[in-house]
């Protein structure tokens, strides 16, 4: 046999590296001939056709759609013979048995029929409750005469003519079929009848001869098939319900044969059970009949039949469960303050998590659709006063503030447990919730109904929190996304300040010094006490340097930011001989470029004092340690006992030094720096060792080797700048290697230990199975930074740490201590001068009773190297590990006319998206100008924009922003071809 013919995936422009596998055109065994178009991939510019060059049948193994192949790799294969596939036989359908007509009408009476209404869609019979007006009255047009229980409520039944009611009429208690007669109106009182109409004699009782009158299932129920059996083909005339096809299957029923009896003349499952003579056997079962029950048993009431089909029905749904444990105090107390039930309050936050998983408040449709619904009409399950079980309907959750849904939930429940509901009160949800937890339910399992994707179950309180346990229909809701579902409605629960509104302040009230205290004046400490002061709270900021800033002002963010536009010149300076500029080789003034340094530090820390006292703030010079649970002790130059009400520790965190011998020798002597320590160096060192490649190792390798250094990078981990995205990080190394000559940066390695003084330092390290030696003038230490909380006594306030010695809180910056918040650093996550600003806000608006959480997924950051890294919000690994179905889409910056320009053509930019809901999760990129180019980005992630809605919109010509455009108009092409090739 011969060799099969590769199909690669082609360079189909001259800067393709890969392409992404849009569709195939032809299936796997198709003829093909040369010049045939077997496929289409997205290269970095468009979407393009793959032709092949030879005849023969395509084969597989295919490549994947969606699926990244580099140029050169193989998608599929050539044969010269066609595939062999073996079809599956089509089952044949099974013999139907010819049945008779329906059985006939009971003859009328003289005058016009009052009928037993069809009052809910899964109506097929009512009971006779009461006669609201005997035989001989007259009676008007709209008057009601009688009160009939239905499936699910019991309801009136008005008429719609003038006359006396007359007999037959049907007695109290009697089983009548909707549109049967329960009583007749005539013209004159002479023709009046006293009798009673017969109808089964009362309640109807089940026996082995007559079929249970089954509650028909709305479409939307219909589910699965019945285990063993194939549908019977669809009627001639008319339609039939997908389960009543199933059965008629399953039973051997001719259904062209049969009369319906549900909503417009549907054939429903009843129909099919009637003309079968027999018992229906459980939906989930193996077709055998249930076996028998010894005794007398007493027919169910209406609505105990309604449960019982429904619950049968819904068998034939794949569900599973996931459940949650969930602190339910915080909604409690919430509810209790807006004069709101619990239930009303888990009903909205519910909504909360509706809103952000969508698929998880829609529904199967047969055959093969899925309904979905932009309200939430939330079913509420609440129990009859005669034992039975209703589920009233909140309407429209979503749009409505929480006092109207209390206003409508009082109504409803009053109503359902009298069973005075109306059929738009109680059809149709989108949405159940099973609440059991006032019994002390320690956990149970709710069984989705038809027509829903889901239903959560809520038990008791516990030791452990309250479990939630949602039960979902797979056909429409993963397991992940139901996951995150009961992640979002556990933060709604436990965090209603959210949206709720605000429910007033939180900060504990007395005779304090303060109402608060913020431990520390760097942005996260400083953003929150001047929020708070804004709003007319008396805040005292302690801060350990006579002027705030913190470390991203005096050892952080703008000292390093002061140097890195000193190397931005000297290395701009590479560029001007292309454009015909002639400066000739820029020379460094260390001293200068210091004072200037220095200068914008002063400048700005001087601000800000002025700024935090200008708006009220008591500025301390000290340090804080914790002495009670509402008190502290401060040393230093502001040296006082101060009390309370709630504060906020904002106290960074110093860099790390890891234990390898000789490094603290080497610190103390000043052979070796932190990037806390390194800012009073005489000059920039000629050989320099840097310890770590994260965001500042990196950034400080490249600023010295632009100031004239050579640089050797040591990390540990396989790739450095690890917090950025993966291929960002790998197109930055390749960009080094290209514009950064004297700087290497080495992975994988082990550092053993550090020996020498200033200016004469080895470093030794082992790299694979080698060991060498780097000869240095200084080393810097750039292995992260870690919190040191060790001297402000947390123990005396009872705050509890969480890993690496991090202060443990939650969204809002709350502590384990209800009035103790922390921020920033000390926290860990992205240790950031715009994260920790953020989450000191954030604090402060929580202290002040409003909606307000960090969301890191929301989050951003750059690094200063050249070209710079940035990324917003999630990458696609981390967006899949979330649950979230996303693709990405990405361009290099060598195709863009503006980086032509300028010559600034390394790096991307990437988009990842939600392929469901389009929504943009995370921006990520390697360019010069970053930098600018992310504040857009940040807008679309926080916003939650959609690709249509960055695709529409107008960038600028010639930018790199038209980029953003781009990149969106070209993953929605894909996702819509895609879309199609799927289909």
């Amino acid at each position: 046999m011969a060799e099969p013919y590769v199909i690669k995936m082609p360079q189909l422009s001259d800067t393709m590296t890969e392409g992404v596998l849009v569709s195939w055109e032809k299936p796997a065994g198709a003829r093909v001939e040369r010049g045939d178009v077997v496929a289409t991939v997205e290269t970095d510019k468009a979407i393009m056709d793959v032709e092949v060059f030879r005849s023969g049948y395509l084969a597989g193994p295919l490549a994947e759609a969606n699926s990244v192949i580099p140029v050169g790799g193989t998608i599929g294969y050539i044969t010269d013979s066609a595939v062999e596939t073996a079809a599956a036989p089509v089952p044949a359908a099974p013999a139907v048995v010819p049945t008779g007509p329906a059985s006939a009408t009971p003859p009328a009476s003289e005058g016009y029929a009052v009928k037993m209404p069809q009052l809910s869609d899964t109506m097929t019979e009512g009971v006779l409750v009461s006669w609201e007006k005997p035989a001989g009255a007259r009676v008007e047009r709209g008057d009601v005469v009688a009160t009939v229980e239905t499936d699910k409520a019991i309801m009136d039944v008005e008429v719609f003519r003038e006359g006396y009611l007359s007999g037959p009429l049907a007695v109290v208690d009697a089983v009548v079929p909707v549109g049967e007669a329960i009583a007749w109106l005539v013209e004159s009182p002479e023709q009046v009848s006293h009798e009673n109409a017969v109808h089964d004699g009362g309640r109807r009782q089940p026996d082995a001869t007559s079929a249970p009158v089954a509650t028909p299932v709305p479409a939307a129920a219909m589910s699965g098939p019945v285990p063993g059996a194939y549908p019977a083909p669809r009627p001639r005339q008319g339609t039939a319900s997908p389960f009543a096809r199933q059965l008629a299957g399953q039973r051997g029923v001719d259904i062209n044969g049969l009369r319906g009896t549900g909503p417009a003349g549907v054939i429903v499952a009843a129909d099919v059970l009637g003309a079968a003579g027999g018992r229906a056997a459980p939906v989930a079962s193996d077709g055998t009949a249930e076996p028998a029950v010894p005794g007398n048993g007493r027919a169910m009431t209406a609505i105990e039949r309604a449960i019982s089909q429904a619950m049968a029905a819904s068998l034939s749904i794949p569900v599973f469960h996931v459940t949650v444990q969930v602190r339910p105090e915080a909604l409690i107390r919430a509810a209790k303050a807006h004069k709101l039930s619990v239930t009303v309050a888990i009903a909205k936050a519910a909504s909360q998590a509706l809103h952000r998983h969508p698929l998880v408040n829609a529904a199967y449709q047969p055959v093969d659709k899925i309904v979905e619904r932009s309200q939430h009409d939330i079913g509420i399950a609440a129990t009859t006063e005669d034992g039975g079980l209703v589920v009233p309907v909140l309407r429209g959750v979503e749009g409505k503030k929480p006092e109207q849904l209390q206003t409508e939930w009082t109504s409803l429940l009053e109503k359902a447990r009298k069973r005075r509901l109306s059929p738009p009160e109680y059809t149709n949800p989108t949405f159940t919730i099973s609440n059991m937890g006032m019994y002390g339910i320690a956990q149970f399992d709710a069984i989705v109904t038809p027509g829903t994707a889901a239903i959560i179950a809520i038990a008791g309180n516990g030791p452990e929190g309250m479990p939630i346990t949602i039960t979902a229909d797979h056909r429409v809701v993963n397991g992940a996304e139901a996951a995150l579902f009961l992640n979002d409605l556990k933060q709604a629960i436990e965090h209603p300040e959210n949206w709720l509104g605000s429910g007033g302040q939180v900060i504990p009230e007395g005779d304090y010094d303060v109402q608060v205290l913020v431990i520390g004046a760097g942005p996260g400490g400083e953003d929150c006490a001047r929020e708070l002061a804004e709003n007319g709270i008396r805040v005292a900021m302690v801060n350990d340097a006579p002027l705030p800033g913190g470390e991203c002002l005096w050892r952080g963010c703008i000292p390093s930011k002061a140097w890195r536009a000193a190397a931005d010149r000297i290395r701009d300076r590479e560029h001007d001989a292309a454009m015909g500029i002639a400066l000739g080789t820029p020379r460094l003034d260390w001293a200068q470029l210091e004072q200037h340094r220095r200068g914008i530090l002063q400048t700005r820390g001087e601000m800000a004092l002025k700024t935090d006292q200008g708006v009220k703030i008591q500025v301390l010079e000290g340090y804080a340690r914790f002495t009670g649970d509402h008190s502290v002790e401060i040393s230093g130059k502001d040296a006082r006992t101060l009390t309370f009400g709630a504060c906020v520790i904002a106290t960074g965190a110093p860099a790390f030094v890891p234990p390898i011998p000789g490094i603290q020798d080497a610190l103390k002597s000043g052979a070796a720096v932190t990037s806390d320590t390194v800012w009073n160096l005489k000059q920039p060192p000629a050989r320099l060792c840097v310890i770590g490649a994260g965001a500042i190792g990196m950034e400080m390798a490249q600023m010295f080797h632009d100031f004239g250094a050579e640089v050797r990078v040591l990390e540990a981990l396989p790739r450095p700048v690890a917090e950025m995205e993966k291929e960002v990080a790998e197109q930055l190394m390749k960009a080094i290697a290209h514009n950064s000559p004297r700087l290497q940066v080495l992975t994988g390695v082990k550092v053993m230990d550090v020996a020498g003084q200033p200016g004469q330092l080895a470093v030794r390290y082992q790299s694979g199975d080698e060991v060498a030696n780097y000869a240095c003038d200084l080393l810097l230490v750039a292995t992260g930074k870690r919190p040191d909380t060790s001297g402000l006594n947390l123990a005396a306030v009872g705050v509890a740490l969480g890993d690496r010695a991090v202060i443990a809180v939650d969204a809002s910056g709350r502590t384990n201590v209800p009035h103790i918040y922390a921020v920033g650093d000390v926290i860990g996550g992205y240790m950031l001068a715009h994260t920790a600003g953020q989450q000191g806000r954030v604090a402060a608006a929580s202290l002040l009773g409003h909606s307000a959480r960090y969301e890191a997924a929301k989050d951003c950051g750059v690094t200063f190297t050249r070209p710079q890294c940035a990324f917003v919000g999630l990458s696609l690994e981390q967006a899949k590990a979330g649950g979230i179905d996303a693709v990405e889409v990405k361009v290099p910056l060598s195709i863009d006319a503006k980086a032509m320009m300028t010559g600034e053509t390394d790096g991307l930019i990437k988009i990842v998206a939600d392929k469901i809901s389009h929504r943009i999760v995370g921006v990520h990129f390697l360019a010069d100008h970053a930098d600018t180019l992310v504040g857009e980005a940040v807008m679309m992630v926080s916003a939650g924009l959609t690709l249509e809605q960055v695709a529409g919109a107008i960038h600028p010509h010639p930018t790199q922003t038209e980029l953003f455009g781009e990149m969106a108009r070209r993953l929605l092409s894909r996702l819509r071809r895609s879309a199609r090739a799927a289909s």
